[in-house]
């Protein structure tokens, strides 16, 4: 027998072996190719599930309508500066006019009925330094006992033209008192009754949702008057107050 005869008798011997190797190969081939389809099936699914599901609300918090807005309840009190220059007529003591210079504040409560619009009522008071006019002659007291002390308590308004800025005008009417002390810091009676009204412009600037603290210049006119023991007629006062303030408000 030839070699190559054998060679090829054996090649025929051993090829029936390669089929079911060819035959495991292919079903290898499906399987994998059915696993990949069912895993492309289930993440189509997935997508799908997820964009269909409803999204859940916002749970985010409201805003507050009253933030950094002057309306509803209103609260102020202001400090600062205060001036007076006052006339003075049917003075037993031959006063003619007085000059002052000290420290004013006051307190003051209200509603806002429409937004920017403030009405309410005010406790104001003002503790100064005098120098009397007496018949021309300038006279100054050399003990600091002596004061003047003014009150006024009244309703006031109070106006934002817009109710989201710091900008606002004021005025008030209301009755008003004035005692003055002596050398050793005693009231001097009776004391002097009246009535005075102030108009002020301002500004705040909110440092919080309902807070905000500003500026303001007012000036306030009035009249006062009273009757000393054993003097001729009626002591009678007519007075300018200018102030400068400071402020802080609640609203």
């Amino acid at each position: 027998m030839l070699p190559f005869e054998f060679s090829a008798r054996r090649d025929r011997r051993a090829s029936p072996s390669r089929r079911p190797r060819r035959a495991a190969r292919c079903l290898n081939a499906l399987a994998l190719l059915a696993l990949a389809a069912r895993a492309a099936r289930a993440d189509d699914a997935a997508g799908r599930a997820e964009a269909e599901a409803p999204v859940a609300p916002c749970a985010c918090e409201k805003a507050d309508p009253t933030a950094y807005r002057h309306d509803g309840f209103f609260g102020r009190a202001d400090v600062g500066l205060a001036g007076m220059w006052a006339g003075v007529s049917g003075s037993a003591s031959g006063r003619d006019r007085i000059w002052a210079i000290g420290q004013s504040a006051g307190i003051f409560i209200g509603g806002t009925p429409r937004p920017g619009l403030v009405v309410g009522g005010y406790v104001w008071t003002a503790q100064l330094d005098p120098t009397f006019i007496v018949r021309g002659v300038r006279v100054s007291p050399d003990d600091d006992s002596v004061k003047l002390t003014l009150g006024r308590i009244g309703p006031f308004l109070d106006f934002y033209p817009d109710p989201l800025r710091g900008f606002h005008v004021q005025t008030a009417v209301g009755l008003a008192v004035q005692v003055e002390s002596d050398t050793k810091g005693h009231p001097i009676k009776p004391a002097s009754i009246g009535g005075g009204a102030s108009f002020g412009v301002g500004y705040e600037f909110f440092v919080g949702h309902q807070f905000s603290v500003g500026a303001m210049a007012r000036f306030s006119v009035g009249a006062l008057a009273r009757s000393p023991p054993g003097a001729p007629g009626e002591e009678r006062l007519f007075y300018e107050i200018p102030e400068l303030l400071l402020t802080s408000t609640f609203h």
